[in-house]
């Protein structure tokens, strides 16, 4: 049976190499799925063990007063139509173009409206 090492999880018989992350650490299952000396053994489990890449730091976030002098912008603008009939709490659309599937987000609105005022 696999014995753990190390505090950041990884097993004795970590088949990756030193350093590198390891999805066993977060999920010990695969672990005895990667030891041949465990009667769980399936070798096809070893490329299971590269865990997902980090996410992304999030963007930065606005300041108060820029968002809401945006928000203003963003009710006056004459390209935006406030859109009701699909249930959505704030949908509009853009005569512009922007947005997706005919909707746009006010997160789109504000990178239009930074770029282009009305």
């Amino acid at each position: 049976m696999i014995e753990f090492r190390d505090p950041a999880g990884r097993c004795a018989g970590c088949p990756r190499a030193p350093g590198l992350r390891c999805a066993g650490a977060l999920t010990p299952r695969l672990c005895r799925l990667v030891d041949p000396t465990s009667p769980d053994y399936e070798p096809s489990y070893l490329a299971a063990l590269e865990p997902p890449p980090l996410a992304e730091p999030a963007a930065p976030r606005r300041p108060v007063a820029e968002s809401l002098r945006l928000l203003r912008a963003m009710r006056s603008c004459p390209h935006r139509s406030e859109r009701s009939d699909c249930g959505c709490d704030g949908a509009a659309s853009c005569s512009r173009g922007l947005g997706r599937d005919g909707l746009v987000r006010i997160a789109d609105c504000f990178d239009c409206l930074a770029q282009s005022p009305c």
